[in-house]
């Protein structure tokens, strides 16, 4: 009997390999083959809501579902019709939920004069129907790409601005909010400035330990040449002064599927992970639009996020742990 006790346990050890090897489960970006730029994401309870970037669709962002950030399906759009101050250019939405009430701020170009501004809608329901409330933020030039942060009750909206403007750089923008989430309060306050003429963009803001975390885009977000990136910086404060990291960028292209990356929105999961959406051009393929990519992100031991995957993009993902 010894003799059979050293093969098969040898198998079972093979098998049991063979087994682990085959739980580790993946899924490759996009993870919404679609152009869909500037994804916004939440989360409700186990669900999750993400929208996009429509442009000048008849139908106004569409929203998608899913239960494990990499399988979405499609639920409607916030609008059905365009508002009636809007001429269309809608572009970057942000949905937030605050209380029994979830908004979707957004970006649109007035018909009086034809400026980009921001305006808020609100729902019950992640899904809509959505009440839009009109314009919330005209800012000189321009004001587009909101993204909004509850600290601890305190509500802010964060912008960009100017860039359109000759005597001044692009700035990230941040102002408090009215606790209904509809009218600003005090005067707005600078976050960073683009004194490098980076194009900085499409931020998102998230707290960890001590640091208020700003996720920025930089660089061509739109056109063939696209060299989109993904850049970091903190503050000990909400309102700053923020310190841009010194490894930046923190995420681009692979050179090889992707070709560029940015203007994304992250997410907990109930287990205390992030995700990050985003959107990216893939390599040869512009006229497909920007596809939302998901990649884990991680601070690190040095108190700066990095991706779990590293700092280029890898288009194979371990399957997001969203318990």
């Amino acid at each position: 009997m010894k003799t059979h006790i050293l093969p098969l346990a040898a198998a079972l050890l093979v098998l049991s390999a063979a087994s682990c090897h085959r739980q580790v489960q993946t899924y490759e970006n996009p993870v919404i083959r679609q152009n869909v730029p500037d994804p916004t994401v939440i989360r409700v309870g186990r669900e999750y809501y993400a929208a996009g970037t429509s442009g000048n669709a008849a139908e106004v962002y569409p929203i998608f579902v899913s239960r494990d950030l990499v399988h979405w399906d499609s639920v409607g759009h916030i609008f059905s019709q365009w508002p009636e101050w809007t001429m269309g250019s809608f572009w970057a939405p942000e949905l937030f939920h605050h209380g029994d009430t979830y908004y979707c701020y957004y970006t649109a170009r007035d018909r009086s004069d034809s400026t980009s501004c921001i305006g808020v809608a609100t729902a019950s329901q992640p899904a809509g129907p959505y009440t839009d409330h009109g314009p919330l933020l005209k800012w000189t030039n321009e004001a587009i790409d909101s993204y909004v942060f509850d600290d601890d009750g305190q509500l802010y909206i964060t912008w960009k601005a100017y860039g359109l403007h000759p005597e001044r750089p692009i700035e990230l923008l941040g102002s408090r909010l009215s606790d209904d989430g509809l009218s600003l309060e005090g005067e707005a306050f600078t976050l960073l400035a683009d004194y490098r003429d980076l194009g900085m963009e499409g931020q998102c803001i998230f707290r960890h330990g001590k640091y208020y975390y700003l996720l920025y885009a930089a660089r061509d977000c739109c056109t063939e040449r696209s060299d989109y990136e993904v850049r970091v910086a903190r503050a000990e404060r909400f309102e700053g002064p923020y310190e841009e990291y010194e490894g930046n960028p923190i995420l681009r292209g692979d050179g090889q599927y992707i070709q560029s990356c940015g203007h994304g929105t992250l997410v907990e999961t109930p287990g205390g992970r992030y995700y990050y959406l985003c959107h990216a051009y893939l390599i040869g393929r512009y006229r497909e639009g920007r596809q939302p990519i998901l990649q884990e992100l991680v601070v690190g031991d040095d108190g700066w996020p990095h991706f779990a995957t590293g700092d280029v993009t890898k288009a194979e993902q371990p399957m997001p742990d969203v318990r």
